[in-house]
């Protein structure tokens, strides 16, 4: 699996002079990350190396990340990386990781079929229907459309934002493809294509797509998270995902399809096998079928 924020085989930004965690300039790293990343995960990234980045320079305390959980491990570890390449120092960190005998631990089919049994989806829905009726419409509308996306929300932010200022210059159609109802986040890569996370495709019920040109929101992640917290619904957007992806295995659409729409797969597995327009049609109709019940139930709350 490849690293987030990392290429293999692209050339080092910096020559590695930086001696010590004390040498580096956090302002420039803290920009450079953020061209790369997501903001959220962009934060992430920055903290870590800024509290762990002592590692790449004193390799033998290497043992404290060792002992971290699974998932504290794989933010750390993908921290590190992304400061050894912004300073020249991802091959020396290949070697501290190996030496250290650390590896990118996946999490199984199984504990990801145990995670999504630990989020009830009815409460997920309920949330969802309760914050649709409380917010301001320019919130409520990108929670419709992340709920009938399934798309992080950082991505379901910058695309109804996309959406918003394409149409507003007459050139929607640079994004959204009316034949096929599928907004094509491909044609954006810098805001889409993150490396090992991206988005590619969303198939998007012609009711919500109207909802969001009438409505023209263009709100950040924190601004959707603070009007909640606001109403007093402080529930899990992340829930939103889960709700999807089981809305659709449970109709049928096979897992392949559920990973494509909600950006699990590699870019080169996307170019060989899923732009196919005659496949993307069928789909598409099994996919909007699928939520039909689920957009009834949002735009009547």
């Amino acid at each position: 699996m490849g690293l987030p924020g990392f290429e293999p085989g692209s050339r080092e930004p910096k020559s590695s002079k930086v001696l010590s965690k004390e040498g580096i300039d956090w302002k420039d790293f803290e920009k450079w990350v953020r061209n790369r990343l997501s903001k959220y995960y962009a934060n992430k990234v920055r903290n870590y190396a800024k509290r762990y980045g002592f590692v790449l320079f004193e390799p033998e305390k290497m043992s404290v990340v060792s002992g971290f959980s699974r998932d504290k491990q794989r933010n750390v570890m993908a921290a590190l990386a992304n400061l050894a390449k912004y300073l020249g120092m991802y091959q020396r960190w290949q070697v501290i990781k190996t030496q250290a005998g650390l590896k990118w631990k996946q999490r199984s089919q199984m504990e990801v079929f145990l995670n999504m049994m630990k989020t009830d989806l009815g409460d997920v829905k309920r949330w969802l229907l309760e914050a649709v009726a409380k917010l301001p419409k320019k919130y409520s509308s990108v929670l419709i459309f992340d709920a009938v996306t399934g798309l992080r929300p950082e991505e379901a932010c910058k695309s109804v934002s996309l959406i918003t200022e394409l149409a507003e210059a007459g050139r929607l159609g640079d994004y959204f493809n009316e034949q096929l109802q599928m907004l094509e986040h491909f044609r954006h890569p810098q805001l889409f294509l993150r490396g090992c996370k991206n988005c590619y495709i969303s198939f998007v019920p012609s009711r919500v797509c109207e909802l969001v040109l009438r409505e023209k929101p263009k709100a950040k992640g924190y601004a959707v998270r603070w009007a909640l917290h606001k109403s007093g619904l402080s529930g899990e957007i992340m829930g939103l995902r889960k709700l999807y992806a089981t809305t659709l295995r449970d109709k049928g659409i096979p897992r392949e399809v559920v990973d494509l729409l909600e950006g699990r797969i590699g870019q080169s597995i996307f170019v060989r096998h899923y732009y196919k327009p005659d496949l993307l049609k069928q789909t598409r109709e099994k996919v909007l079928k699928a939520i039909q019940p689920l957009v009834n139930e949002v735009l009547a709350a």
